[in-house]
């Protein structure tokens, strides 16, 4: 974790108090580390002229890399918010306010609003996650009726795109022959989506674009309690982009049972509340948005099919590898209930 300066965060204070602050002492703690970013919780008390105000906010470090086929991935969000791209958005799903940006040597730093409530997979159900939709869907039916789409600092493509290209490109080659344990059916089912890939990504061009999160892991999500409706936070916006209404409602049914040990034969139920929640969130902005059986299976076979095939050949345990089996089964095989 690299030192955070004293004098940064002094200005920071004075931007989230909108007051002069003369000093303030804090500790930190590391919240997320790794080799290409840090979050820290810095907890402390600033000092005014004449009293102490307690106060804990977050300070975001990125350092360059590369993800892949979006090289200008690790500096997005420092320029969502220095772009103001935030006070753009309907307010229906929150990002965390922005108190300073520091720009670095192949490094950017945010120092941001500190957000604590119901997050992941062991807080966030069907009905969190439904409402979570709803306010997603509204969001994007709004951006996409309203919002610029010339924003260069976006990503350009569709995340659908990138995932496909990234996941079938490693098992490809490891799906022409039988896998071992692996259903043959469901390795013919892959193999077709592959064969006509193409044809079903040009299909998407009749979705509307909006703006996609493009990673809406639930770790991203945070349900803040609130004297009516919870406030809905979406963090880490360094996949966002321009793509297909849809997706990121997606990829939230998705992250609730492929990193989870939650019982897959919760599918149905979760995907009718999700789905179903985001399409009521775009019609109430007046957008009659629907995402039919058929492009919701292309999504997500294209999206995350051939990860979770990935994912079965990772595992070495009996347990998981049957729910890979299980989460394609019910994605590719099974009726919508």
């Amino acid at each position: 974790m690299e030192e955070i300066c004293k004098a940064s965060v002094l200005c920071a204070l004075r931007q989230k108090f909108q007051q002069e602050i003369k000093d303030a002492a804090y500790t930190s703690e590391v919240l997320q580390g790794g080799t290409v970013g840090d979050v820290v919780r810095l907890t402390g008390h600033a000092k005014t002229e004449s009293n102490t105000l307690p106060f804990s906010i977050a300070v975001k470090t990125q350092r360059k890399w590369e993800r892949h086929g979006d090289l200008d991935c690790w500096r997005r969000e420092y320029e969502i918010y220095r772009q103001g791209l935030p006070q753009q958005l309907l307010q229906t799903i929150m990002l965390p306010r922005c108190y300073l940006l520091e720009e670095d040597e192949g490094a950017t730093r945010i120092y941001m609003e500190l957000i604590e409530g119901k997050t992941g997979n062991t807080q966030l159900h069907a009905d969190e996650l439904a409402l979570a939709a709803r306010k997603l869907g509204a969001l994007q039916a709004d951006f996409h009726l309203h919002g610029r789409k010339d924003c260069a600092y976006l990503r350009s493509f569709p995340a659908v795109h990138s995932s496909f290209d990234l996941w079938f490109g490693r098992m490809k080659p490891l799906l022409q022959n039988p896998i071992d344990g692996f259903p043959e059916k469901m390795r013919q089912i892959l193999n077709r989506f592959g064969e006509t890939a193409s044809e079903r990504l040009r299909s998407f061009d009749s979705l509307p674009v909006t703006l996609c999160q493009g990673d809406v892991h639930h770790d991203n999500l945070i349900l803040c309690d609130s004297t009516q409706e919870a406030e809905v936070y979406l963090i880490d916006w360094d996949s966002a982009g321009y793509g297909y209404m849809g997706e990121d409602a997606v990829d939230v049914l998705m992250e609730a049972f492929v990193y989870s040990d939650r019982d897959v034969s919760l599918f149905p139920i979760f995907r009718k509340k999700i789905l179903n929640g985001y399409c009521e969130g775009a019609q109430n902005e007046g957008f009659p948005f629907a995402l039919h059986d058929g492009i919701f299976r292309d999504l997500a076979a294209l999206s995350w099919g051939f990860r979770v095939a990935d994912l079965y050949l990772y595992y070495q345990d009996e347990p998981s590898k049957k729910r890979c089996i299980q989460i394609l089964q019910a994605i590719l095989e099974e009726e919508p209930s």
